[in-house]
């Protein structure tokens, strides 16, 4: 009986030692998924010394901006503040809210993404009106106002996100499409637009009142640079700079320009 018991014990035995080595040689043989994700992550994008320095012009008549009728028909807080449009907006020749950069997939590697950009509702306006954000980078949507809004984001015709934001109520945080130009609405306040333009690397700005733009760090090449305004849509042209250069550039709007396929008919009806 001795004997016998003894042999049954021994096999199983050794076969519980052969499996747990068997398990600890398929461990150790397959790559974790860390040490594979950083042997096929792209290498850090490129900066460099030169600048990109210049401003928009508009040298047509621009549209009068007004109070958008349904604003001043509202039954909500929208109707306490009878604030113009922001569609184009020009100062001494000078035309704000162009976002400038250079073009998409013009560098190699990632760059650093920073921190959650932020698009808010306030006296029933989106603000900013455009902005620039790097791929990945988190959209905080916030609503400041004492109302209802509805926060509906399209990439051409094709709906992104559609999601209310009541009074009080956390912000939205989304990622955007890369490469795209998202337009911001409200369903139920359909005067409020707002765009983010989603790019591959950091070298974007957008004007100000002065229609100035600044954009630095710009590694040395040749490269096209884009201007686009949510109304009049987009230009380039092709720009060289060398290392440690202030290189000057100018844009020019007259007013006869298309509207973008991005925001077809935003004037249409509102006052």
């Amino acid at each position: 009986m001795k004997s016998r018991r003894t042999a049954w014990i021994v096999p199983s035995v050794v076969a519980l030692l052969v499996g747990a080595a068997g398990c600890q040689k398929e461990a150790g043989t397959s790559p974790s998924p860390a040490g594979s994700a950083s042997a096929n992550a792209p290498p850090p994008g490129k900066l460099g010394s030169a600048t990109l320095l210049g401003g928009v012009r508009f040298t047509g008549q621009p549209p009068a901006m007004k109070v958008p009728t349904k604003r001043a028909q509202a039954t909500d807080v929208c109707k306490d503040k009878q604030l113009v449009h922001d569609a184009v907006v020009v100062t001494d020749g000078k035309l704000k809210d162009v976002l400038v950069r250079i073009a998409p997939k013009s560098f190699d590697g990632r760059y650093e993404v920073p921190p959650a950009a932020t698009v808010d509702q306030v006296d029933c306006m989106y603000v900013p009106r455009i902005q620039g954000v790097l791929s990945g980078q988190e959209i905080a949507v916030k609503n400041s106002d004492r109302t209802l809004h509805n926060v509906h984001t399209y990439l051409g015709a094709e709906t992104v996100f559609n999601e209310a934001t009541a009074m009080g109520s956390p912000p939205l945080a989304k990622r955007l499409p890369p490469g795209g130009i998202v337009r911001f609405g409200c369903d139920i306040h359909p005067w409020m637009r707002s765009f983010v333009v989603v790019t591959d690397h950091p070298f974007f700005a957008v004007t100000g009142a002065d229609g100035a733009f600044r954009i630095s760090r710009v590694p040395a090449g040749t490269y096209r640079l884009e201007a686009f305004h949510a109304r009049y849509g987009l230009k380039s042209q092709e720009v060289t700079v060398t290392d440690g250069q202030t290189l000057e550039v100018a844009f020019s709007y007259d007013g006869t320009e298309a509207e973008p396929a991005e925001n077809q008919g935003e004037l249409q009806g509102l006052w």
